[in-house]
């Protein structure tokens, strides 16, 4: 590694370090009711976004046959979590609430039927091995690559369903259990992305 790589790791790695504090911080401090609200709904969101992407990023690796790794990767989805997070917060504090809840559920019916179909072909052309769907420099096959998708795009329609309406009483008692698992989320986080941040560094530095 020449000395523009380390000065450009060494800035990434501050920017990092300065986003996952304020992600921290923000995810520890007292909140009012609006402000649990926000925080819910930004970690709902950040942390679905962050892991679609890791898993679109690893089927992309895959399916081009590169599993090279590099720090940059843990520092990236790192930073990709912190701002999600602090963008939905911020956004949902100003009363900009991005929904992606569907009314009508008959169409997500009709889509939820598709995907199975598509998910029990994808099932039936692995099974007989058809040469068609393999890819020489890939690690997986097509059909392989179509049933995992279909598998993710399942779960994102299964929330896209409208939620029932809670009593007060039923909500409270699901935001102290929310209060309790983020405080203790905020911590194994913190601890994990420590890890991963000195693991990188020491990857970096072991070249």
């Amino acid at each position: 590694m020449n000395n523009i790589q380390k000065i450009s790791f060494q800035l990434h790695l501050l920017l990092t370090v300065l986003l996952m504090c304020a992600y921290i911080v923000w995810l520890v401090i007292g909140k009012d009711e609006l402000e649990e609200k926000a925080q819910s709904y930004a970690l709902k969101y950040s942390n679905l976004l962050t892991v679609i992407f890791l898993i679109s990023y690893a089927l992309y690796k895959s399916v081009t046959g590169n599993i090279e790794f590099t720090p940059h990767i843990i520092l990236i989805v790192i930073n990709i979590l912190s701002v999600l997070y602090l963008l939905f917060y911020f956004l949902y504090i100003k009363g900009i609430i991005i929904s992606f809840k569907v009314k009508n559920t008959k169409i997500l019916d009709v889509i939820c039927n598709l995907v199975t179909v598509v998910t029990v072909i994808s099932i039936i052309t692995q099974f007989l091995k058809v040469k068609i769907f393999e890819i020489s420099s890939s690690f997986i096959r097509l059909d392989t690559l179509v049933l995992i998708i279909n598998f993710i795009f399942i779960s994102l329609i299964i929330g896209m369903y409208p939620n029932k309406k809670l009593s007060r009483e039923e909500y409270k008692e699901r935001q102290a259990s929310a209060s309790k698992f983020t405080k203790i989320f905020a911590i194994v986080y913190g601890v994990l992305m420590l890890c991963l941040i000195g693991y990188g560094v020491y990857k970096v530095y072991t070249k």
